[in-house]
């Protein structure tokens, strides 16, 4: 397969059994326990609707999985997906060398009921001649029509506008794929989550990977845990964008987790 004219044309690639049946049980047992400890917190959090925390009712969500289990750095830096995305996010940056990293990273699983999202797309700058937020969507179980597989209109990564709200595309097609395998997408493509209509489980990965200039949508570097922080290669550090922070002053060049007036520098996981 022509990995690139792929994305180039149609906006979006299928990875296909990347993983097996046993790690995306693995990974859902994480998820379906840090959602019984979360979901609370996550509905009294009406303050963060840019993050979807105002309403839970219609699906699971979990969100900074970094902070939640090591395991999930697997996904993040899975072999197959960073070749994608290097051609992605790194050519025509300087020396197509300037690096990318993971500025947004949760789980969902919508419920029966859901009625599915709206067509959107994610970067912001429609018809952008180039990426600069690729998106990563690992699914857990099978995605059929029925549970909510992801809606996409290939090709609309090009188009100058955003996609209007309610409307059904001609071109619209639904991303029916197996349980362990991952949809790569550029984040100006038009695409949302269908709506669960059986109310069978569908649990996906979500993973925005950005060019270094993109604010990242939490402050990673001060909500991981030390003891997860401690273990993290250099390599996974700078996937979690630690090396984009601005240096402290002219004299100070390294990059560390510095203590935050809002966030203490040893961040413990609330209860």
């Amino acid at each position: 397969m022509d990995y690139r004219k792929e994305i180039e044309e149609k906006g979006f690639l299928i990875l296909p059994d990347l993983i097996s049946n046993q790690d995306c049980n693995h990974y859902k047992s994480i998820l379906e326990s840090n959602y019984e400890i979360y979901a609370p917190s996550y509905a009294k959090n009406s303050a963060s609707d840019a993050h979807g925390l105002d309403n839970k009712s219609m699906e699971k969500t979990v969100y900074n999985l970094h902070n939640k289990d090591l395991s999930f750095y697997e996904l993040f830096e899975h072999p197959e997906v960073l070749k994608i995305l290097d051609f992605m996010l790194l050519e025509g940056s300087y020396k197509d060398a300037e690096p990318y990293y993971l500025y947004n990273n949760c789980a969902r699983c919508p419920l029966q009921g859901n009625p599915g999202q709206q067509l959107h797309s994610d970067s912001r700058l429609p018809g952008i001649n180039y990426c600069i937020v690729a998106n990563v969507l690992w699914a857990l179980d099978d995605f059929t029509n029925d549970n909510g597989s992801t809606r996409i209109v290939p090709g609309s990564h090009k188009i100058k506008e955003f996609a209007e709200d309610g409307k059904i595309y001609d071109e619209e097609i639904r991303a029916n794929i197996k349980k362990g395998s991952a949809l790569i997408f550029d984040a100006n493509l038009w695409h949302g989550g269908g709506a669960n209509i059986d109310g069978s489980s569908r649990w996906a990965l979500t993973l925005g990977y950005a060019r270094w200039f993109i604010k990242p949508a939490f402050d990673y570097m001060q909500n991981t845990p030390i003891e997860i922080y401690e273990q993290l290669s250099p390599e996974r550090k700078r996937l979690m964008g630690y090396d984009l922070a601005a240096p402290k002053d002219e004299f100070t060049r390294v990059r560390s987790r510095a203590p935050s007036p809002e966030v203490p520098e040893n961040y413990v996981l609330p209860n």
